[in-house]
């Protein structure tokens, strides 16, 4: 088969063998690389026909990286690797494909950019009457149909009622086409449904299990059965994170049995309109529907719907890692500027270590919310002690990315060796300092280690001195 015609891996695959093979010294990469791109090809595309199984695929890359330490790398060739700026690259990177490949591609990521399930949420707003502190709000389910048939402000009205920390609502019909949310698998309510229900993708987990099939089955909410018709996409909420099962309200033309007297109600508003104007158009409309109302009612935005998560997730990084670069910033300075290679060598470092905590946390976090509601105690838990772990993991991983660059040669950016420690710790004109030498005989590096100490210091030696360094260091054939 051409080498074209074959199946290739996905990338994250590829991605991984070619991170790996920044392992290997030079002198042997390509002759490794080719030998496990074949493997890894040919593991892939019995995979795929169904003769190997995925635990299978794992194992084989796992013996990719153990490959690398038997009979490529000599003891020099180790030493050598392992103050590479090569080897950090590469770890980063094969440990980012790896998360990419438990994530299945970074789904959790990926949603933070994909539209909102709720169109428009800024026209949404609460239309409802008040009392005093304890006293139950809403609207009288009469007035709605007197609404609907004529407003000339609001586009279409639902209305809803729950039981306080019920994992069920009941809603009108037209409730999820107000929000202009659409059903992951499925369908929606339509006017006549009755005995239907309509899922979250978390409820539908809990009740049925993750794997098993959900349309069609059936359920039970307070003694009575329903028949599943839809299940919503996975960031939708709406009322109470805590609502996961949805069946239907029905107003007209008789209010269902049980019905409070008082119902929530939600208008979508007509573009660029003001919600004053709204409580004066309602109120005219009750009276054109003979409808009596004692004031005009209340006319608020309506906040109790998925709202965006990018924000938040962005805030949080961003603000681990100004913790990082002010711990950064207190410790002795150095020179950033030494040149281009050096600059791309922190810059790349630096996003790659930063990249790994901050997406792991958005991805476990994803994964948290899908096992239930987010207001449930053991969901809001988990969800707190990932982003204790990851966030200060993002500042460390900021500072040590810099703590690591402060220590390397400026021109092959390998760690420097043999540290000499120099000066008193009680001497304020002979501070302590500690002379780190370049094993390639670029130069050498002086660190403060007091507050009094002045900043690193960087002295090139003569390219002369190369050839004793090379003598004590041979390189590999």
């Amino acid at each position: 088969m051409p080498e074209e015609a074959r199946p290739r891996p996905p990338m994250p695959y590829r991605a991984f063998l070619r991170a790996a093979s920044w392992l290997v010294p030079a002198r042997a990469r390509t002759t490794w690389h080719a030998k496990w791109h074949s493997v890894l090809s040919n593991a892939w595309i019995l995979k795929e026909r169904g003769e190997l199984e995925r635990s299978v695929l794992i194992r084989c890359g796992r013996d990719c990286l153990s490959d690398i330490l038997y009979g490529w790398i000599g003891e020099h060739d180790l030493r050598r690797e392992a103050r590479s700026p090569g080897l950090i690259l590469a770890a980063g990177l094969v440990m980012l494909a790896m998360l990419a490949l438990f994530s299945h591609g970074f789904v959790g990521t990926r949603a933070l950019f994909q539209p909102l399930p709720v169109q428009d949420p800024d026209r949404l707003a609460w239309i409802r009457y008040t009392g005093t502190a304890g006293q139950l709000s809403g609207v009288p389910p009469r007035v709605l149909p007197a609404w609907r048939a004529n407003s000339s402000l609001v586009a279409d009205i639902a209305s809803y009622w729950h039981k306080p920390y019920a994992a069920h609502a009941r809603v009108t019909t037209n409730f999820f086409s107000l929000l202009g949310t659409k059903a992951a698998r499925g369908r929606l309510f339509e006017p006549d449904d009755r005995d239907v229900a309509i899922l979250t993708s978390a409820a539908g987990r809990t009740v049925f299990g993750a794997d098993a099939a959900v349309l069609g089955r059936q359920i039970t909410v307070e003694g009575r059965a329903y028949r599943v018709i839809g299940v919503l996409p996975d960031s939708f909420w709406a009322i109470s994170p805590r609502v996961g099962i949805w069946i239907p309200l029905h107003l007209e033309p008789q209010v269902d049995p049980g019905t409070p007297v008082l119902v929530k109600a939600v208008g979508r508003l007509k573009p660029g309109v003001q919600m004053e104007k709204v409580r004066t158009d309602l109120f005219q409309a009750a009276k054109a529907g003979n409808q009596f109302l004692p004031r005009r009612p209340e006319v608020v935005p309506f906040t109790a719907i998925t709202g965006p998560q990018l924000p938040g997730y962005l805030f949080g990084i961003l603000f681990a890692i100004g913790v990082g670069a002010v711990i950064t910033a207190l410790q002795q300075p150095f020179r950033i500027l030494q040149g281009w290679p050096y600059g791309r060598f922190l810059t790349a470092k630096t996003l790659l270590l930063v990249a790994i905590p901050a997406l792991g946390w958005v991805e476990i976090s994803s994964a948290i919310r899908k096992l239930g509601p987010p207001d449930a105690p053991e969901i809001w838990l988990a969800a707190t002690l990932s982003t204790i772990v990851f966030l200060p993991a993002c500042a460390f991983a900021f500072w040590w990315s810099f703590a690591d660059q402060r220590r390397r040669c400026p021109q092959c950016l390998q760690l420097l060796a043999m540290p000499v420690t120099i000066g008193s710790w009680s001497s304020v004109l002979d501070p302590v300092t500690t002379e780190f030498l370049c094993e390639s005989g670029h130069g050498s590096l002086y660190l403060p280690e007091t507050e009094q100490g002045e900043p690193d210091h960087w002295t090139a030696l003569d390219p002369s001195w190369r050839e004793l360094f090379e003598k004590v260091t041979p390189t590999s054939s």
